[in-house]
C-alpha cells in the first residue's frame, strides 16, 4: 500500500538510533579501559590516540540527544562544575556542588559521566583509573 499521507506516517528514526546506540556501545566497550582513562585524564583537549577518539566521538555525538549532556560549566566566580545542556532558552543545570580545580578536571568528569551514562563505564561517577 502506497503512503498517500506522510502526516499519519510513524517516524522510525528513534528505532534506528536505539539500535545504532546499542550496536556501538557493544563495539566500543572493549576500547574503555584504565589506560584510555587516564590517557583522557592526562590530556582532555588532545590530541587522543584513535581509540580514545572513537569514543569521544561517540559519547560527543549520537550517543545521547544534546538535552542531558554533561559538559565543564564555568561560573563567573572562575570556578568550574558539571552543567548539564538543556533546551533552547533554559537555563543550565549544574549537576552537583563538587568544584574543580581546573577545566581539564572538569571536562574529565563530564567525560566519565558521559560514559556512565551511555553503559560504558561501571562507577557512574567515580573515575575508575
Amino acid at each position: 500500500m502506497p503512503l498517500s499521507d506522510p502526516v499519519v506516517y510513524r517516524d522510525k528514526r528513534e528505532d534506528w538510533l536505539t539500535a545504532f546506540r546499542a550496536l556501538r556501545v557493544a563495539a566500543l566497550r572493549p576500547l574503555v579501559t584504565a589506560a584510555l582513562i587516564a590517557e583522557h585524564r592526562a590530556n582532555p583537549r588532545g590530541p587522543h590516540s584513535a581509540e580514545l577518539q572513537l569514543v569521544l566521538n561517540f559519547v560527543r555525538g549520537p550517543a545521547l540527544p544534546m538535552d542531558g549532556k554533561a559538559f565543564a560549566y564555568h561560573t563567573s566566580e572562575g570556578s568550574f562544575h558539571l552543567g548539564e545542556i538543556a533546551a533552547r532558552g533554559t537555563p543550565t543545570t549544574v549537576l552537583d556542588e563538587q568544584v574543580f580545580a581546573t577545566e581539564e578536571a572538569a571536562q574529565h568528569a563530564a567525560f566519565l559521566r558521559r560514559l556512565a551514562v551511555v553503559g560504558l563505564l561501571a562507577a557512574p561517577a567515580g573515575d575508575p583509573a
